[in-house]
């Protein structure tokens, strides 16, 4: 499975009243973008991008995926300082730098368009 596979996964067993995965997918060998909406801010269309390392979480991609799953779920907190809205009203959460917000695949455009 991939990481997006296992971020799906986890939300779904422990997160599937709080938080809507509308599109996931697999944005290099370890890393994985979510675009979701939650229940505590239902208007809000959230999107982040994830990369596993093996320091992160209890080093395995479950695990990471279980402490994704959580954050998703909680407020974004002091990442809305890095935050960055795109062109299809998605608030990518901690972005870095300058760095552009990730590129949708169409399926997923076209569900938050």
């Amino acid at each position: 499975m991939d990481l997006n596979e296992h971020i799906i996964a986890a939300v779904d067993r422990y997160w599937a009243d709080d938080v809507h995965i509308l599109g996931a997918w697999s944005d290099g060998e370890a890393s994985a973008c979510v675009v979701y909406s939650r229940t505590i801010d239902p208007a809000l269309i959230l999107g982040q991008r994830f990369e596993f390392n093996a320091a992160a979480a209890d080093g395995t991609v479950e695990g990471y995926a279980r402490d994704i799953a959580i954050n998703l779920a909680e407020p974004i907190g002091a990442a809305a300082k890095a935050s960055r809205q795109d062109q299809y009203g998605i608030l990518w959460v901690a972005l870095r730098g300058s760095d552009p917000p990730p590129r949708l695949p169409a399926d997923v455009a076209d569900r938050v368009s």
